[in-house]
């Protein structure tokens, strides 16, 4: 097996069970049996909600069964995304993992150590004959990638601890104590079209890492959608046959492409590769591997007309992306950001798709508003989701001094509490069952919810040695 020389051997053969089965949020149904039919297995108590989240418990060990009871906490679906020209089924095929000793990652598409790495570390942690623990119990939620559905879900009567360990963070060395909350802005135009004309050109942006759009979004990277329509806006004119990008929500467009008519050629070349040559200046460090391809192709029978073409080009080249503010109470954190995040045709309308986080809810209802603005601005009509609470940090927590006490006796480093741009469950969690305190680490995982994902081999094995000696420390 391509573990066969990990150190932690159970661990990765849970994580390559896990990954074998189809798990795309909406898609859970294999990956829920799995979990009940594992705790059967292993003699394990296990119930499923409406839902389809998965509860577990087990009894502390002997000496520590009157220890509080500790939850450990992650969700089973992952985003799915592969390069281009895969051949690979999501709904269908297992994710082809491969190691080379130091990372763990994905043959041709994302890796779903996101939360795939969370679930097995729990699951190790159970079937572990020395792990030594007060009750401890396992939630697995669904849905945590589009929406935070299962989080919403949560059956507070299946869940007798209040106190939980979150394991869905992607840097080993911190402690998230708080998130940001979110909200999604959907806006459409219906399209009108008429014969196309000129010469038709593919447009293609490729190349670029993308990420998560939460934990990733400070690092300058390239949105492909902004770079293809930065393209379009230096062409006089031209008709839109076909547009897309992105792939997620929470994930930052990696390609896009469309089929566009122009008059002059020439000048439309010309263009595409002075914006090549800048490009490659510009994301020399964070996207080594941008590419904007302009080629001649077939020609359509129909387009967009010229002047909704044009509406959906500068809506594109106008709406902001990346980092709106940064935090002023915890330095380096982001505080407010967006993410231009799809753009597709469905029938006779054009969709593009904006995500906003903010660790402050103000802010984000801030910059949800100038997005509602701009949309309207060029025709577009928006429909905005509920969205997610952010997850305000208790700097007084007992159970992060807890875990920050433990981490210091257990690995002689100093853990560093902070809180997380990115959408976590702990806050809906906390605000459907009374009382409860979170916190949430993980392993060092790269580039989630892209097809360059990896694992940290050892810092993967060292976060479930950690989590699992810390548990008889929780008292």
């Amino acid at each position: 097996m391509w573990y066969s020389k990990l150190n932690n051997k159970r661990l990765w053969k849970i994580f390559s069970e896990i990954s074998a089965i189809p798990r795309e949020s909406g898609n859970e149904k294999g990956i829920r049996e799995y979990l009940l039919s594992w705790a059967k297995a292993n003699k394990i108590d296990a119930v499923s909600d409406t839902k389809g989240n998965v509860y577990m418990s087990k009894p502390g060990t002997k000496g520590l069964e009157n220890l509080p009871p500790v939850a450990l906490q992650a969700h089973v679906d992952m985003v799915c995304v592969k390069k281009e020209n895969s051949n690979h089924d999501f709904t269908k095929d297992g994710i082809k993992i491969k190691t080379d000793g130091e990372y763990v990652f994905a043959d041709g598409t994302s890796l779903g150590a996101d939360d795939g790495i969370g679930v097995a570390i729990i699951l190790d942690i159970f079937s572990d004959p020395d792990a030594k623990h007060g009750p401890i119990e396992g939630i697995f939620t669904v849905e945590e990638e589009t929406g935070l559905g299962g989080a919403y879900s949560i059956d507070p009567e299946k869940v007798k601890a209040r106190r939980l360990i979150n394991i869905d963070s992607e840097e080993e060395g911190l402690l998230y104590i708080g998130c940001a909350g979110g909200i999604d802005i959907d806006a459409s135009m219906k399209l009108k079209y008429e014969k196309a004309t000129g010469t038709a050109l593919s447009v293609k942006v490729s190349g670029l890492l993308g990420g998560h759009s939460g934990g990733e979004i400070h690092k300058g990277r390239a949105n492909a959608i902004s770079v293809l329509a930065r393209y379009l806006d230096r062409l006089p004119s031209f008709q839109i046959a076909s547009i897309s990008g992105g792939t997620r929500r929470n994930v930052i467009p990696f390609s896009a492409e469309a089929v566009i008519t122009v008059n002059d050629k020439e000048a439309a070349l010309s263009q595409a590769k002075t914006l090549q040559e800048e490009l490659e200046a510009e994301y020399k460090i964070t996207d080594p591997g941008i590419k904007l391809s302009v080629t001649e192709t077939e020609m359509p029978e129909m387009a967009i007309k010229t002047k909704k073409s044009q509406k959906i080009a500068n809506l594109l080249f106008c709406s902001p992306h990346g980092v709106k503010g940064m935090s002023a109470e915890l330095p380096g954190i982001v505080e407010t950001s967006d993410n231009l995040a799809i753009v597709s045709i469905e029938k006779d309308k054009i969709l593009v798709v904006y995500t906003v986080r903010s660790n402050i809810d103000s802010r984000k209802m801030e910059l949800m508003s100038e997005i509602l603005t701009l949309t309207a601005a060029f025709g577009f009509k928006a429909k905005v989701s509920s969205g997610y609470p952010s997850w305000a940090p208790d700097a007084k927590s007992k159970l992060a001094k807890e875990v920050v006490s433990a981490y210091k006796s257990i690995t002689g480093k100093k853990l560093q509490v902070t809180a997380i741009h990115a959408g976590l469950e702990c806050g809906i969690i906390n605000s459907i069952i009374p009382e409860m305190e979170s916190v949430s680490l993980g392993p060092n995982l790269w580039n989630v919810h892209s097809v360059n994902e990896k694992a940290d081999v050892a810092s993967s094995e060292r976060t479930a040695e950690f989590v699992k000696k810390m548990l008889p420390m929780l008292k």
